[in-house]
């Protein structure tokens, strides 16, 4: 530390202030701290982003080190208290000092026994700096610890990233204490505490200058007035309230957004632009920016005075495609401009290219128009020259090729039938077929007997005729050895056949005729077992559904005209096997999960699809992860946590499903009893409870008469702990099904019996109205002496839903109870003075 304050004197020694035109911003040397490890701290500077470039930050840890950065992890060697001092200085542009501050902090490393260090940092609201959150960075710090702020105010708090509003500007002393949840028997509690000042201040910081002036040119060669330049404002960013100035550099000035300005002469002159940031009350600010450029005025030209040329170029590729370029010199963008290419057609780009559709010679003109002066004659140029066009010769693609086969139908032996396969034949062309005995032919598709058997090289030759009818030069011959044998026994053959499941498809299968002899006028079927055939020589077929199946080639032998055909089949059993369908990309990272019976913190987490070309990368909410396809994991704490899964198939394929799941405490921790209190009144009315150690969400019960007949059945009422009245004596098994807020749900049963229940007097006084009702529902009774009045509605499955109890006095009483907010329906009024029971019912719209 003693060597670290000479430091910074010796740096400001050789610094001095100086007023900068650049909004200038206070210097705040506060900072936060945050551990990284037991022994690793993290120094964080409170630092507007946007002038970073002009402060110089300096740091001393302490424990002999010191730095020079904005922001620093420092790592401590001992055990101890530290003092952290961060010195800051702020700078013009110009690398002018303009303001220094400075602020330490003492930090208690720790590491042995108790490995925590408390830490914090705090951020202002944009807009209201009495508005502070806090972020608690205490390194070891778990979610059972507990944590108590203190904000220098008088408050405090218990959350672990707190917001606090102060009510006035000033300096505060905020704390953090944290302890560790557990503690080991008789020692002493694992705490730490840490303090820092936080300054509040109610003028919020100036915002940043932004401002860049600039602007561009060019002379106007439309108007009269000569060496007139167009100015263009091209500030970044200005507003319609700011302050501009334009200095000409010939004693002139503007205020204009985009000025006009004719010189007097020629010469050299510095144009500079001013600009200048206003406040919200209409004053200036210290908001300001300049730009200045040298603008060359020179005399006037002769706009006229161009010679209009072009150039030619046929492409490479495309004899009839040309590329013609303008060359006239001093072209302007404002001149206007239009080619004739001599074949009807025209354009008007400054170097098009154009397609000509007919070879020959064309006239292709340029002209040129050229505006001078408002109100003047244009300037009309032309240049024309005479350009031979020659369309390429068309690629010639033919491709001759044909096929043969021994006519076993015909009764002249060495006969054969020869196709005509070349690419691509027009009726037009030229064919000449040689069959090697001296013999030709000049059709399509001939046959051709050979007088003996031998060896013979048969040749067909094509030629493309002109659009004239003439022969071109595109041609194209194709031989093969045909080797005549004497006939054979036709009939002798054996159909073979085999199969080959497709590489990237089990159910389609590719299947071959390997019968020896096989002719093309053969006919062959092939049945596939599955209620499908073909006709084709080597088919692929695709099955639907996997199994054996019998599949069959049959070979009919058609040998001579009106005889008995040669049939043969061959059969063999297949087993086919259909691919699981492969889902999309996005589909592959997909998951499902199952808790264990035994542990419900346990889960085990499976993908939808799985595959050994795919590697999953698994994060399960907690800090750990797995690349195992499907992990099971133990949680080790109740909570929500987000799991997610990755899926890798390659560098096109990777995608990501993530899904919350709730670990939520043990049900069978939990107790549920049910409790039953009887009306001193009312001995057959019930009040019922669920006594449970944790809150329910949710209650149903059942009311059941033992034993069960046809005329009793259940009751069931969703109502949290609910009253009932018992229309008749005997017992009764009371069930209620409780939900809780973690999901479990659990029932228990108790058996009640009732004594009796009181019976109804018919003739008792009361009259309810009005019936229907809708708001207010009255009871008239008249009674001869003094007595309570207990009142109860009931809904049609017997349950209390409302009551009230008033003093009755000699004669009329009315008893008004307020029934607005029940469901419409048919509802029973009971009242009860005096040791008897009236009943009537009403209907609530």
């Amino acid at each position: 530390m003693k060597k670290f304050i000479p430091f910074f004197l010796i740096l400001l020694s050789t610094l001095f202030l100086q007023q900068s035109n650049a909004q200038l911003i206070a210097c705040n040397a506060a900072f936060t701290t945050q551990f990284v490890t037991g022994s690793s701290v993290k120094v964080i500077p409170v630092t507007a982003a946007a002038d970073t470039n002009f402060v110089l930050h300096y740091w001393s840890f302490g424990d002999g080190s010191n730095i020079s950065a904005v922001s620093s992890t420092h790592t401590y060697l001992n055990n101890g208290t530290y003092t952290i001092l961060h010195y800051i200085i702020r700078q013009t542009p110009n690398n002018v000092t303009y303001c220094t501050d400075s602020v330490s902090h003492t930090i208690t490393i720790q590491q042995a026994g108790c490995n925590l260090n408390a830490s914090f940092y705090w951020t202002t609201a944009p807009t209201n700096n009495l508005s502070q959150t806090f972020y608690n960075t205490s390194y070891n710090f778990l979610a059972g610890d507990s944590i108590r702020w203190t904000f220098g105010d008088g408050t405090s708090s218990t959350l672990i990233n707190p917001t606090h509003v102060y009510n006035n500007a000033g300096i505060y002393t905020v704390c953090l204490r944290v302890q560790k949840a557990t503690t080991a028997s008789g020692t002493t509690a694992c705490i730490r505490e840490i303090c820092m000042q936080d300054t509040i201040s109610t003028v919020l910081p100036p915002p940043v200058c932004t401002l860049s002036a600039n602007f561009t040119w060019y002379r106007d060669s439309l108007v009269t007035t000569p060496n007139s330049y167009h100015f263009t404002n091209t500030t970044v960013v200005l507003n319609s309230s700011d302050s501009i100035r334009w200095t000409f550099g010939d004693g002139t000035t503007s205020n204009q957004v985009n000025p006009n300005h004719a010189y007097t002469s020629t010469g050299t002159y510095n144009v500079c632009l001013r600009v200048i940031k206003r406040n919200a009350n209409g004053s200036l600010s210290n908001c300001i920016s300049e730009k200045c450029y040298t603008v060359v005025v020179i005399a006037p030209i002769n706009l006229c005075n161009y010679q209009v040329y072009f150039s030619s170029l046929v492409d490479s590729a495309h004899s009839n495609i040309l590329h013609f370029t303008n060359l006239t010199p001093g072209y302007l963008p404002t001149d206007s401009i239009t080619w004739t290419f001599g074949d009807g057609t025209i354009s008007h780009d400054v170097n098009p290219n154009h397609t000509y559709t007919v070879a020959g010679n064309y006239n292709v003109c340029l002209k040129i128009i050229r505006y001078t002066t408002a109100g003047s004659t244009p300037c009309i140029r032309e240049y024309c020259k005479v350009i031979t066009v020659v369309l390429p010769p068309p690629v010639c693609t033919l491709s001759a090729n044909f096929t043969w086969y021994r006519d076993s139908l015909v009764t002249t032996p060495n006969s054969y039938h020869f196709t005509n396969t070349t690419f691509v034949l027009n009726s037009s062309d030229s064919i000449r077929w040689t069959f090697g005995d001296g013999t030709t032919s000049n059709q399509v598709n001939p046959n051709h007997a050979f007088t003996s058997t031998g060896t013979y090289n048969v040749c067909l030759r094509v030629i493309k005729r002109n659009a004239n009818g003439s022969l071109s030069n595109c041609n194209s011959e194709k031989c093969y050895t045909v080797v005549v044998i004497a006939p054979i026994n036709l009939c002798n053959y054996q159909v073979y056949f085999s199969s080959l499941a497709d590489s990237a498809h089990s159910n389609i299968l590719h299947f071959t005729n390997l019968t020896p002899g096989y002719l093309p006028t053969d006919s062959i079927t092939w049945t596939f077992g599955d209620g499908t055939i073909s006709h084709d020589v080597n088919p692929n077929h695709t099955y639907t559904v996997a199994g054996n199946y019998n599949v069959c080639l049959k070979i009919i032998r058609y040998t001579t005209a009106g005889s008995t055909p040669c049939v043969r089949e061959y059969c063999k059993l297949i087993t086919v096997t259909v691919p699981p369908v492969l889902p999309s990309c996005s589909q592959i990272s997909l998951y499902h999960f199952v808790r264990s019976t035994s542990n419900s913190n346990v889960v085990t987490f499976i993908p939808n699809f799985i595959d050994a070309t795919v590697q999953y990368t698994w994060t399960f909410g907690d800090g750990t992860g797995s690349h195992d396809v499907s992990p099971t994991h133990q949680y080790s704490a109740i909570g929500n946590y987000t799991v997610c899964l990755t899926a890798f198939r390659n560098i096109n394929c990777a995608t990501t499903s993530c899904s919350t799941i709730s670990i939520l405490p043990n049900c069978n921790n939990i107790t549920l009893a049910i409790s039953d209190v009887r009306d001193s009144l009312v001995p057959n009315r019930v009040s019922f409870s669920a006594i449970s150690n944790i809150a329910t969400t949710n209650q149903v019960w059942k009311i059941t008469k033992i034993p069960t007949t046809a005329t009793t059945g259940t009751v069931t009422i969703n109502t949290n702990n609910p009253t009932y009245v018992f229309l008749d004596s005997g017992y009764y098994n009371i069930c209620v099904t409780a939900t809780y807020a973690n999901g479990c749900v659990k029932t228990i049963c108790k058996t009640i019996y009732i004594s009796q229940s009181i019976p109804t007097n018919n003739n008792c006084s009361l009259q309810v109205y009005p019936n229907p009702a809708s708001s207010i529902v009255n009871a008239l009774v008249s009674l001869t002496q003094p007595l309570i009045l207990n009142a109860s509605i009931y809904s049609s499955m017997n349950v209390l839903v409302a009551q009230q109890q008033q003093q009755g006095v000699v004669g009329n009483n009315i008893v008004s109870i307020n029934i607005a907010n029940l469901p419409a329906g048919v509802y029973t009024l009971r009242l009860l003075y005096g040791g008897q029971v009236c009943y009537r019912v009403f209907v609530k719209q």
